[in-house]
């Protein structure tokens, strides 16, 4: 595959009105209609995750990249790009006539802090009540006839 390396991206400013609006958000705690139920449905998915590991393996690539090193139609990597992007996992640019994909800055740090918080919010949680199963385990008085 091949991927550009290249560490500048281009200027944002006056100069490109239209920089930055084509950009997913940066992670779930970036927008609040994104939350971690959206991140990890699109981290369940086998596809997702090998076309992550792939924008990890390289800077930037485009959807026809990605296509020639997974075994899924161009359709089907651009249904999945979209849903990462959704996510704010993956962000995209335009470069011509292709568009360059890449991992999100800072989008792995804020999931694990995301993730972090959410286990740290279980352990301040009250033990939960027994179950009913429990309940129903327990020896039942017997009933003395008369």
């Amino acid at each position: 595959m091949t991927c550009s390396r290249s560490k500048t991206r281009p200027p944002s400013g006056p100069d490109r009105p239209h920089a930055g609006k084509d950009r997913a958000p940066t992670c779930c705690s970036a927008r609040p209609e994104i939350g971690l139920p959206d991140v990890f449905k699109a981290l369940g998915h086998p596809a997702r995750l090998e076309i992550l590991q792939a924008l990890a393996s390289c800077e930037t690539a485009c959807c026809g990249e990605l296509v020639k090193r997974l075994p899924l139609a161009q359709s089907t990597v651009s249904q999945h790009l979209g849903v990462l992007r959704a996510a704010g996992l993956v962000g995209m640019r335009g470069d011509g006539r292709c568009c360059r994909y890449h991992l999100e800055p800072g989008a792995l740090a804020r999931l694990t802090g995301d993730v972090e918080r959410l286990f740290a919010s279980f352990r301040q949680q009250p033990a939960p009540a027994p179950h009913i199963h429990d309940r129903m385990a327990l020896p039942r008085p017997r009933k003395d006839p008369e």
